[in-house]
């Protein structure tokens, strides 16, 4: 049952960001005629084509799989995983890039002039 609703979620996604099947099938490696035969349940959809579907558009896994929730991921929460994964940062270095976002631009400077100072006593 759950091949069956993500395959339906392909289209659905793919009529969302307007795209035919020959640029979703290129934005994910895939050929038109292999997108189209998933779509029509010719051929079952692999782990591999979830996965890179899920990634390359930013769908919620969730969504993709059971139709329930919100359909996109929030792109602010993958760009801080992403910057954690290259910079080697924790939870709490996480945690506060996202209080930083929240903050108004009078208050960023604020911080980044406290941040400024730290660094030049060092």
């Amino acid at each position: 049952m759950e091949v069956l609703i993500m395959q339906s979620r392909i289209k659905e996604l793919r009529k969302l960001l307007k795209l035919n099947q020959i640029d979703f099938a290129k934005r994910i490696n895939m050929s038109r005629s292999n997108l189209a035969n998933i779509e029509n349940g010719t051929v079952m959809l692999t782990t591999r084509v979830k996965n890179t579907i899920i990634k390359e558009f930013n769908v919620n896994e969730n969504w993709f799989t059971t139709g329930e929730g919100i359909i996109f991921n929030d792109i602010t929460d993958r760009l801080i995983d992403e910057l954690a994964m290259q910079n080697s940062l924790d939870e709490i270095d996480k945690q506060t890039i996202r209080y930083f976002l929240q903050l108004t631009d009078s208050q960023r400077k604020q911080v980044l002039g406290y941040i400024h100072r730290l660094l030049e006593e060092n």
